[in-house]
């Protein structure tokens, strides 16, 4: 009885987190006016998207001039 209850709440758990990023954007960095790298996150909007590719880019050292997430 208790393995069931945990794994009741682990399948909660898991669709619940799923359920927080619910779109998949790509978003590439631009240098120069022109694309340059590109990297998939998810998130809930395309201002969420933006802020998540910048910090993503910056984690992989890469310093764009601008992002764009579509």
């Amino acid at each position: 009885m208790r393995k069931m209850v945990f794994s009741i709440m682990a399948i909660a758990m898991m669709i619940g987190t799923n359920a927080v990023a619910s779109m998949s954007y790509e978003c590439w960095a631009y240098k120069n006016g022109s694309p340059w790298k590109m990297v998939h996150v998810s998130a809930n909007n395309k201002s969420q998207a933006i802020d998540l590719a910048w910090d993503k880019f910056k984690s992989l050292d890469i310093n764009p001039q601008k992002v764009n997430c579509k």
